[in-house]
C-alpha cells in the first residue's frame, strides 16, 4: 500500500508482485518512478505498508502506522534507472562490478558477455556511445540484484528506451537469461506497448495516481495492442 501526494500527483496504489517480470505501465505522470523511488526507499511516502516476501520470513521494508522505514541500502531491493549514470573514473568492468560486493570475477565476466561488453570492458564511460553507457547501467543492476540470491527485487525504470527494436530484444533477453538461475523478480516501467507484449508480463496498468488493472498483458493491453495495429496499418 502506497500513498503519496507529489505536485499534481495523488497516489494511492495496492498491488503485489506475483510473477517473475511485472510491468508498471500508464502514460507519463501516472506515478510510475513514484513508485519505484517509494519501493528502493528513495522517498518517505506520507502512508505505506510495503513488505517482501522472497525471503523464508516476510520483511517490512515500509510501514507508516509502525514507523517503519529502512534506508536503502538495507533493502533487499535494487534499482536501474533510466539515465545511463556511471561512474566516469571506474572502466566499463569496474562500473558493472559496483555495488556487489559479494560478486565474483565470473558473475562480472558473464554479464560483461551478455550484454556485448566485452571488448569495452577496460574503457572509460566517456569512450562510450549513449546505448553502450545504457547497457552497462543495466548490467550493473542485474549484477547486483543476483547478488541477492533470489531474496530480492529489481526495479527498472525504463530500461530499453531509446535502444533500436534488435538492441531492445537483446537486452530483454539478457536480463531474463541472467537472473533465471536465482529467481530474481523484476518491476519495470513502460509506456511501450511492444515492451510490455515482448516481456510476456503481468501487467499494473496505472492512470492518475491508481491502479485501474492488473493482469496478464494480453488481457490488460488487448484494446491497446489493437488500436496501435490499427493505427500502423492505416
Amino acid at each position: 500500500m502506497l500513498q503519496h501526494r507529489q505536485g499534481a500527483l495523488a497516489l494511492d496504489v495496492v498491488f503485489q508482485i506475483t510473477q517473475p517480470w511485472t510491468v508498471l505501465f500508464g502514460a507519463s505522470g501516472s506515478g510510475k518512478t513514484t513508485v519505484l523511488k517509494a519501493i528502493a526507499g528513495l522517498l518517505t511516502p506520507q502512508r505505506s505498508r510495503i513488505v517482501s516476501h522472497l525471503a523464508d520470513e516476510p520483511r517490512i521494508l515500509s510501514d507508516s502506522a509502525r514507523k517503519v522505514f529502512l534506508p536503502p541500502h538495507l533493502r533487499p531491493v535494487r534499482l536501474g534507472t533510466q539515465a545511463a549514470t556511471l561512474f566516469p573514473h571506474k572502466t566499463v568492468r569496474g562500473n558493472v562490478a559496483y555495488g556487489a560486493a559479494q560478486a565474483g570475477p565470473t558473475l562480472v565476466e558473464d554479464a560483461l558477455a551478455r550484454f556485448g561488453l566485452l571488448e569495452r570492458a577496460d574503457d572509460l564511460p566517456a569512450r562510450l556511445s549513449g546505448g553502450q553507457r545504457q547497457r552497462v547501467s543495466l548490467a550493473r543492476a542485474v549484477v547486483a540484484a543476483a547478488t541477492l540470491d533470489g531474496q530480492g527485487l529489481l526495479l527498472l525504470d525504463e530500461p530499453f528506451t531509446g535502444l533500436g527494436l534488435a538492441e531492445r530484444d537483446r537486452m530483454v533477453l539478457a536480463v531474463t537469461d541472467f537472473l533465471e538461475p536465482t529467481k530474481t523478480p523484476v518491476l519495470s516501467v513502460t509506456h511501450d506497448i511492444g515492451e510490455a507484449f515482448l516481456l510476456a508480463a503481468e501487467v499494473i496498468r496505472i492512470a492518475d495516481g491508481r491502479v485501474i488493472e492488473q493482469g496478464p498483458v494480453a488481457t490488460v493491453l488487448s484494446a491497446e495492442r489493437e488500436r496501435l495495429l490499427t493505427q500502423l496499418n492505416g
